[in-house]
């Protein structure tokens, strides 16, 4: 139901070699659990990790075309290649682009953008002051929710969030959710605020009454098995009093690939579809998972 973060992971961060520019590897990035603050502030922030997009990948990408998923991310994904075994991560990924239709220059300069690596650790320095410990984790205005719970769990929540006077006590739960509150550690809460959402990715109206804040990691599997079981039931119910954001938390320390993942999530919301890539990459996790 839950992927916990098993910690920071050890190891030295990459960096540039006095070039100006960014550093390029094939080999896949060394994100950090989080930066602290202190490391955020240091000039123009040493990156954990380096994008693996070179000139001579851009060159050979793969051009755009292919069907592209209908707006909010409800369509079935395009059909898998078949030779998309013989393919590394960065080319399934760029396909997977193709695919969408996103135009290939912007794409490229999106990916080497080190400021959407910043986004990413903030996200993850974020969620780690809030107490998230592994995904998913929700949060529902400021009703805490750990884990993939069933679909009737969330929607309750979600209605009594919509009522006219949201509890602010766990009396007006059902004993189920009563039942995770008493858990140790807790899978229900009711903490003190709402989450800052910024650099987030909404869909529904970010001003919305009511907003689900969702911490993610797309190689997670109960993260997968949330948007298999629960999220349609969830866009249902998307529109002026209710929102979804997506904040990344990848833990790369047990998925390596979910780093770039995110990566390629955010350049494809720069174009517009972020909800389009992003169920994408959970429809066809197996598939890239294990790549490199």
């Amino acid at each position: 139901m839950f992927e916990p973060n098993p910690g920071p992971e050890p190891g030295p961060i990459a960096s540039e070699e006095g070039t100006g520019r960014p550093v390029y590897l094939r080999r896949q990035p060394i994100w950090s659990y989080f930066l602290t603050p202190a490391a955020i502030l240091v000039g123009a922030l040493v990156i954990a990790g380096a994008i693996w997009w070179t000139d001579d990948d851009a060159a050979n990408a793969p051009a755009a075309g292919g069907s592209a998923a209908a707006p909010g991310g409800a369509s079935t994904p395009p059909p898998a290649s078949p030779t998309t075994a013989a393919r590394g991560l960065l080319d399934t990924f760029l396909a997977y682009a193709a695919s969408l239709q996103l135009e290939q220059q912007q794409l490229t300069a999106c990916l080497n953008d080190q400021a959407n690596v910043q986004l990413i650790n903030s996200h993850l320095q974020r969620g780690s002051q809030l107490g998230v410990s592994g995904t998913p984790t929700f949060f529902i205005n400021n009703k805490k929710l750990v884990g993939a719970q069933p679909t009737e769990v969330m929607l309750e929540i979600i209605e009594k969030e919509l009522s006219s006077s949201p509890p602010t006590g766990l009396d007006a739960y059902s004993p189920r959710i009563q039942q995770l509150a008493a858990s140790s550690p807790p899978a229900f809460e009711i903490v003190e605020a709402r989450p800052d959402l910024a650099g987030a990715a909404f869909e529904g109206n970010p001003n919305a009454r009511v907003v689900i804040a969702e911490f993610s990691d797309f190689q997670c599997p109960f993260c997968r098995r949330w948007n298999e079981t629960t999220l349609g039931e969830v866009r249902k119910r998307l529109g002026d009093d209710l929102a979804l954001a997506f904040l990344h938390f990848p833990i790369t320390q047990i998925h390596p690939n979910a780093g770039n993942a995110s990566l390629l999530a955010i350049c494809a919301g720069r174009q517009g579809k972020f909800w389009e890539m992003h169920d994408l990459l959970f429809a066809r996790q197996d598939e890239w998972s294990n790549l490199r």
